[in-house]
């Protein structure tokens, strides 16, 4: 990391900036190996320092960790299991470990509050990573971690700092929308998050794949790598055909889960993402976001897609960071992937009014080991074990499918439109 001091937005005097917000999305840092998709996380936070000097060290100034921040969700537990029903207790399990795989990262995040000039805050926004954030207990973790717990924020699901409104994006998107109105739920006597449908899918059907295929969540664009992998494509639909034809019902037929729910959204996400195959996490136009506000609000400023984008309409701005952790670019000619740079935001207020705004991007040292293959026939060597994995999985459930039928009788073909009609009933559709 170079001592040079960063750069001074040009054409804005010192005069017309009162306050300065630096909004940096998906870090996505992990519980270290092979699995964390950012273990150079040491180099955000000395970024992050030299806000503290020359020309910025006399400006108030806040770090707007913009949802995803951990990657709780593909962080299991201590025994390795990755649960649905995720407790205050399970998501502190979850979080130590990862504070513990990033301490230098979070020694630097100390200092940064400790500065002795202009104050400095540090803002956790919930993403769809990192739910676990709305735990009162995980909140009082990280203030404790951090060491300056008057100057770390929780404001749940967005940052709104005067006419700039800072939100992870999740909430446009179907997959991984989070209830706000009820992001917790009792089940078995205990308090659990209310996680969106996507994330319980992710977390029954992807998560067993993720030691042997995390590589692939890396490269870019997603389209490219499956189409240059056709065996992994059809392992990966064939998991969740199975789940969302067969496993999903069973468990939603057999027990009274709260996270077991149908909705008309989910059902139509589930058939877009057969029909077309797309892997990809989308939300919707952003400009209509633009349009869609009725307040004061002239800036919005969301991650979630991992690509940097900017959109203005009638003096409303979109900026949409891209991501901190790291990606390659594939390259399907066989040669070496291109890591991506990583893409924050920088916005200046002059009171409650943003005055300048911009995307910046920097190029991080690469990861100390490889973190994408570099023939992607290596990830073939895989498949025969996830292949007999998924048959013995089969078997299992047919089994505990034959036994579940002796006990009660089958809806079977002839109660197809009973059933179909017990389902638009509890999604609200008759």
């Amino acid at each position: 990391m170079t001592n040079e001091p960063l750069p001074w937005p040009h054409g804005l005097s010192r005069g017309d900036v009162d306050e300065a917000l630096v909004i940096v999305s998906d870090v996505e840092i992990g519980p270290g190996g092979p699995t964390d998709d950012f273990p150079q996380s040491d180099f955000l936070g000395d970024l992050l320092l030299r806000y503290c000097a020359p020309p910025f060290d006399d400006v108030p100034l806040t770090v707007v960790f913009d949802g995803d921040t951990f990657d709780l969700l593909k962080t299991p537990t201590s025994d390795g299991a990755f649960p649905i029903h995720i407790t205050e207790a399970i998501a502190l399990d979850k979080l130590e470990r990862v504070l513990a795989a990033h301490a230098p990262f979070v020694e630097r995040l100390r200092s940064f509050l400790a500065h002795p000039g202009a104050p400095r805050m540090i803002s956790f926004v919930v993403g769809n990573h990192d739910m676990e954030l709305l735990f009162a207990g995980v909140q009082e973790r990280l203030r404790e971690a951090l060491g300056h717990p008057e100057r770390v924020l929780f404001p749940g699901i967005r940052h709104q700092r005067g006419q700039v409104h800072v939100e992870h994006g999740q909430q446009h998107d179907p997959l991984f929308a989070i209830d706000t109105e009820r992001p917790f739920l009792e089940h078995a006597g205990e308090t659990v998050l209310n996680l969106p449908w996507g994330t319980v899918a992710l977390l029954e059907v992807a998560m067993q794949y993720l030691p042997e295929l995390h590589q692939l969540d890396r490269l870019k664009p997603k389209r490219a790598v499956l189409a240059a992998l056709p065996e992994v494509k059809d392992l990966l639909l064939g998991a969740y055909w199975r789940y969302w034809t067969r496993d999903f019902w069973q468990s939603y037929w057999a027990t009274r889960d709260p996270l077991r729910r149908v909705s008309w959204s989910m059902l139509k996400e589930v058939a877009y993402r057969f029909g077309t195959g797309d892997p990809d996490v989308s939300m919707q136009d952003c400009r209509r976001l633009l349009h869609d506000r009725r307040d004061e609000t002239t800036l919005i400023v969301l991650g979630h897609e991992h690509e940097p984008a900017w959109w203005s309409s009638a003096g409303r701005r979109v900026l949409r960071t891209g991501c901190f952790r790291n990606e390659w670019e594939l390259d399907v000619e066989g040669g070496a992937h291109r890591l991506l740079p990583k893409v924050y935001a920088e916005v200046f207020l002059r009171g409650d009014v943003p005055v300048r705004s911009h995307l910046v991007e920097v190029d991080a040292p690469p990861p100390p080991d490889p973190m994408v293959p570099s023939d992607l026939a290596e990830v073939l060597d895989h498949l025969p074990r996830l292949r007999a994995a998924q048959v013995e999985g089969d078997q299992q459930a047919r089994r505990r499918q034959e036994h579940s039928e002796s006990q009660e009788p089958s809806r079977g073909l002839p109660g197809f439109v009973e059933t179909l009609r017990e389902v638009l009933g509890r999604a609200g559709g008759v």
